[in-house]
């Protein structure tokens, strides 16, 4: 017997248990030792020489749980939404190294099937140690809480996990992943609403409340969404998403009565002497007509924060005192 129909049903995802079964124990540590198979939680393979894609690592935290629902982070990433801090050179964050599953054990409430609440959580220190810990959450997870996905796999809908992520985020990500999926339309406010209405009484309800309540679909990318969380506060004038179509421009943010604009440039940023060329030029134009832009880097979002505030909030009040003078 061969081992080429291991992982057909599960995105190319097999267990240990499966492949010992269909080879024997020899074979399988055979190919584990020579790197054709490769280890992603104990018990838990794929190919060699792979890098998982969001949706094959949820089948594999689900397989290395024993079988459940992809939930939080390991959701998110499978309804791509942004985690800022999943892997992030600037903080060192390596929030990348959790995923979340809901464990397939159930319980009849009212004659409707429910999961019952348990994550299980899979975490990797240094490039060797790697373990799975099971915490027990509040709350249930109802089927209209979860989809399943073209692969097979059961994750939860993109609601749901915006809610659940509110006690595994911090406050600032979480509201990048409201944004984003708003923006996406892959939820609405009025549902995102109704969900905190109805969980208010769980731990992550406040948390989720204060995100939607500073969340806005307009913002097309976390640096956006991050800027205008920042600068907000002190310049309540600055709208997302402002076009200026005699200039054939839209700025990221922009008080337009004020003709002060703000470019948020990104974690990729405008690399490159094409783009800092075609900035440069945007700006002159801009520039031409009245306005003054003010370009924000991912490293200032992040780390410099109180610095890039009093820089832009400086910028604003030159360019206001210029235009009255």
């Amino acid at each position: 017997m061969d081992g080429s129909a291991l992982g057909e049903g599960t995105a190319g995802i097999w267990t240990r248990r499966s492949a010992v079964a269909r080879l024997g124990r020899a074979r399988v540590d055979a190919l584990l030792r020579d790197g054709y198979w490769q280890e992603l939680y104990p018990g838990v393979y794929t190919d060699g020489g792979t890098l998982p894609d969001p949706e094959q690592r949820g089948w594999a935290a689900v397989l290395a749980s024993g079988g459940g629902c992809a939930a939080g982070r390991t959701a998110a990433r499978i309804h791509a939404l942004p985690l800022i801090d999943d892997d992030d050179p600037i903080t060192g964050a390596l929030e990348l190294v959790h995923d979340d599953v809901v464990a397939s054990r159930s319980r009849t409430v009212h004659g409707r099937e429910l999961l019952l609440p348990y994550d299980v959580v899979f975490a990797r220190r240094g490039s060797a140690d790697a373990r799975l810990v099971l915490h027990q959450r509040r709350g249930l997870v109802a089927p209209e809480d979860t989809r399943q996905r073209g692969s097979g796999l059961l994750a939860t809908t993109p609601a749901r996990t915006l809610f659940d992520c509110a006690v595994l985020v911090s406050h600032e990500a979480l509201i990048c992943a409201v944004d984003d999926a708003l923006h996406r339309k892959l939820v609405t406010a009025d549902e995102l609403a109704r969900l905190a209405e109805r969980r208010r009484w769980l731990p992550g309800a406040p948390a989720f409340r204060a995100a939607l309540a500073q969340a806005d679909g307009r913002a097309e990318s976390p640096a956006e969404t991050l800027t205008r969380l920042l600068l907000l506060p002190r310049l309540p004038g600055l709208v997302p998403q402002v076009e200026v179509r005699r200039l054939g421009v839209r700025f990221d943010l922009a008080d337009e009565a004020a003709r002060f604009a703000v470019e948020a440039d990104g974690r990729r940023g405008h690399t490159g002497d094409a783009m800092a060329a075609k900035d440069h030029r945007r700006d002159q134009r801009t520039s031409a007509a009245g306005w003054r832009t003010e370009r924000v880097r991912w490293f200032e979002l992040r780390r410099q924060q109180a610095a890039l505030v009093a820089r832009v909030v400086t910028s604003y009040e030159d360019h206001a005192q210029r235009r009255v003078a």
